[in-house]
């Protein structure tokens, strides 16, 4: 974490995601990874669930009505993206 990290923290999402992603690019320069839109974007929805079922203490119900999904989904994609919740977590 940089000095500037409480300052990322009062930015809209936006501006913080476009500010890492910039510097993503940055960092590879003519690097390619393969797949880089899907693993960015499964990264990011598996920090969003992680925190979800964190604020819940792992109750999926509840993780599932923070996130605005069924509950079957958000079941679906910890399995894919390998989330295990625990109670009281």
């Amino acid at each position: 974490m940089g000095p500037d990290n409480n300052l990322i923290e009062d930015l809209p999402l936006a501006r913080v995601v476009r500010r890492k992603v910039c510097q993503l690019l940055d960092d590879l320069g003519s690097h390619r990874i393969p797949d880089l839109y899907k693993r960015v974007l499964a990264e990011v929805e598996k920090v969003l669930i992680e925190e979800a079922l964190q604020r819940s203490a792992g109750m999926k119900n509840q993780a599932a009505e923070i996130l605005g999904v069924h509950r079957n989904t958000l079941r679906n994609r910890m399995r894919v993206l390998k989330i295990t919740a625990r109670r009281g977590s």
